[in-house]
């Protein structure tokens, strides 16, 4: 597990070959070519070297070794789920409950979003903390005092942070990966989640857990589909105080407006490819539908630069920079755009944030200094720890930036 540059998978071998007929392949709609590929497991939602680091001549699989971990407990994971599907609320056992939440946290951290998307969230929160006049994130890079004022004097006169290194969306990726995997299991452990079976067959996206904003409900939804009929939605609130870390889930049939629903929210949060289990045969038209459902998803700018990152080497030298709002905008954009939302509404409860890229990662990067914050004993307390296994990778030297 530990050689250069082997394949990868972005979303979770195991729960592709949930999806794999036996002795088949999976089938594949390309959303570029528009054409349908078979493809073994092996290869699908996988790159070389996708979770690996290259520091000089020294591979790091940290990543990949850890999440294999978190899989092999998986098989006790999905037997309770099965089971809890027929049932009103099934309580899951602490270990069983825990473990799905960081392999959820996991499937987030290294999905195909994850590395543009921690370059854009990195950058909002020293914004935000320039602007808040906040040091958390500042501290863990171990800046100067002197240099973050020079920062802020910048930030108030108009300025706006950047970052510039070699390797840069590797770097803010690996910076950013285990606060944010522990961000993402107390999230995670705290979901309100139903596990439900679907009268039509539900494809896989390459994304892997997909994540709707419901502005109405404040809420943040989480789509994962475990086989092509049973599908498991996570909500999570803003208000903390109506979040619960019980572990305990739900049972539901969908109907098919929920179903068609799910559909097309997990076929438009592609990226590359979509995969099912059984070809379909109305694909263009089932797209066509989905566009109106009320349902869109911000954009990654160049997919192949976040897939091949971890082919180069990780330069630990990187320098944050005062630029212009425009340039600052544009930076951001390279990496993500904000989806026009060109289609109707599925209803005004449950619809797609469509305010902007930058306030769905300040939101994000607001629940993120509230998890860093004490959150009270009686809460802390019925909270668990994200157990770790990332020191070794997580554990390489920051570099203290300049200051222009």
């Amino acid at each position: 597990m530990n050689n250069k540059d082997e394949r990868q998978h972005y979303v979770s071998r195991v729960l592709l070959e949930r999806f794999r007929h036996a002795g088949k392949p999976l089938e594949c709609y390309d959303l570029k070519a528009q054409e349908w590929k078979q493809r073994s497991v092996g290869k699908v939602c996988s790159a070389p070297g996708y979770n690996q680091v290259l520091l000089s001549s020294d591979v790091n699989n940290t990543i990949e070794e850890s999440f294999s971990k978190v899989e092999s407990r998986l098989p006790k994971t999905f037997r309770a789920l099965e089971k809890a599907r027929a049932k009103p609320k099934t309580e899951l056992e602490k270990s069983t409950y825990e473990n799905w939440c960081l392999y959820c946290a996991f499937l987030k951290r290294t999905s195909l979003f994850a590395k543009p998307g921690a370059v854009v969230s990195f950058l909002a929160q020293l914004n935000m903390e320039l602007e808040k006049g906040s040091n958390y994130l500042f501290r863990e890079l171990n800046t100067p005092e002197d240099v973050i004022s020079k920062f802020r004097e910048g930030y108030a006169a108009g300025g706006r942070l950047i970052i510039e290194s070699e390797n840069v969306i590797q770097l803010v990726y690996r910076i950013q990966f285990e606060r944010m995997l522990k961000l993402d299991f107390t999230e995670f452990v705290n979901c309100e989640w139903t596990i439900s079976e679907s009268p039509i067959e539900l494809p896989m996206s390459d994304i892997g857990l997909v994540q709707i904003q419901l502005i109405g409900h404040k809420a943040i939804q989480y789509l994962l589909p475990i086989s092509p009929n049973l599908v498991l939605d996570g909500i999570f609130y803003y208000d903390l105080g109506k979040n619960s870390p019980q572990p305990n889930i739900a049972g539901h049939r969908l109907n098919k407006v929920e179903s068609e629903y799910r559909f097309s929210a997990l076929c438009l949060s592609a990226v590359n490819e979509i995969v099912f289990s059984t070809r379909c045969s109305d694909i263009q038209a089932r797209l066509e539908h989905a566009r109106t459902m009320g349902v869109s998803f911000n954009k990654i700018v160049n997919p192949q630069v976040g897939l091949s990152a971890g082919l180069k080497n990780c330069d630990l030298k990187y320098r944050l920079q005062m630029v212009s709002v425009e340039e600052y905008v544009r930076f951001v954009h390279s990496f993500v755009l904000r989806r026009t939302r060109f289609f109707r509404p599925l209803s005004a409860e449950n619809k797609m944030d469509s305010c902007g890229l930058l306030s769905s990662f300040l939101l994000f990067v607001c629940r993120s200094l509230c998890a860093l914050k004490p959150i009270g004993k009686e809460r802390t307390s019925r909270t668990p720890c994200c157990p770790s296994s990332l020191s070794v990778l997580i554990g390489f030297q920051y570099l203290p930036p300049q200051a222009v």
